[in-house]
């Protein structure tokens, strides 16, 4: 009972402990300090961002811009050397062309003059060297030049009449136009060389004629059978 009375006063006592009574805190308080907090931490969290992270990411940017920089040079050299290349090619396989092309040239020149001078002790020999036609710019419109030389002993100098005849079809029948000959009015095909001579010119033929080649005779003075003859394909 003593003791019951002991614990009765230590607490309800004269001597017992002073309680503190608090007032709960309202709901709003709560939500402006939870706020502060989320604040804080959000604060310190941006403080360490912009400190620390922000600067790595600042120098990773600046060196990716670097590099894309770079790359971009390297891109343009590499695409203005490829273009120097393509024009370098282009300029050699024209010279390439030219070279070829003179090449040709110089080989025909050397047959032409061998024709002229080779077996100079003997008879004398008319040869038609080269027959070139080639389509000109306009419809029907042709370009042609030829080469008669003469071989051998040049004593005497080579008279006759060279004649060029078109061969083709006219309203689905065969036709001969003759260009250059007697029956021509604007060329009478008269020559007269000795070691060499040319002959070239342009003729166009009408609408409805469709040509399938020329042929080209040459008639020495005084014969009436063609010394030489040589047909060309045409095409329209």
């Amino acid at each position: 009972m003593r003791r019951l009375t002991r614990k009765f006063k230590s607490r309800f006592g004269p001597t017992a402990r002073s309680v503190a009574v608090r007032p709960e805190l309202p709901w709003y308080w709560r939500l402006v300090i939870a706020a502060a907090f989320v604040l804080l931490g959000f604060g310190l969290g941006y403080w360490r961002y912009g400190s620390g992270t922000s600067g790595d990411l600042r120098q990773e940017l600046a060196r990716l811009m670097q590099d894309n920089q770079r790359l971009h040079a390297e891109a343009i050299h590499v695409e203005r050397a490829q273009q120097i290349t393509t024009v370098a090619q282009k300029d050699l396989t024209k010279d390439l062309s030219a070279l070829q092309e003179e090449n040709v040239r110089l080989k025909e020149d050397v047959a032409f003059y061998r024709s002229i001078l080779e077996d100079g002790s003997g008879a004398a020999v008319i040869k038609l060297h080269s027959f070139k036609v080639n389509a000109g710019p306009r419809q029907g419109e042709y370009q042609y030049r030829l080469l008669l030389v003469q071989s051998g002993k040049h004593d005497k100098s080579v008279q006759g009449t060279l004649q060029l005849t078109v061969n083709g079809m006219k309203d689905d029948k065969p036709i001969a136009q003759q260009i250059m000959g007697e029956r021509s009015a604007q060329r009478n095909g008269k020559v007269n060389f000795k070691y060499y001579q040319p002959v070239e010119g342009v003729f166009v033929l009408p609408p409805q004629i469709v040509p399938q080649s020329i042929e080209a005779r040459f008639y020495q003075s005084g014969s009436t059978e063609p010394k030489l003859t040589q047909t060309v394909a045409l095409t329209n």
